[in-house]
């Protein structure tokens, strides 16, 4: 599972999005965002991807973040 955050400086938050939420979650913090990830794999394998003003367009673009809900 791959999970992907980035910092918003404006608002100071991080904002944390995978594919099977439709809209990003906000913590407060680097480390609230990675227990959340943590806790939901499950012990499952996971990577955590660090986007920013470089690689944004690349990832969007590879449908990086297109929503996938379970069904």
């Amino acid at each position: 599972m791959k999970f992907y955050l980035q910092y918003i400086a404006a608002i100071e938050e991080y904002a944390l999005g995978f594919n099977k939420i439709e809209h990003p979650l906000m913590y407060s913090s680097r480390a609230e965002a990675m227990a959340f990830c943590i806790d939901y794999a499950s012990g499952e394998p996971f990577e955590i991807i660090d986007v920013d003003d470089s690689n944004w367009q690349e990832l969007f673009d590879s449908g990086a973040f297109d929503y996938e809900p379970d069904f």
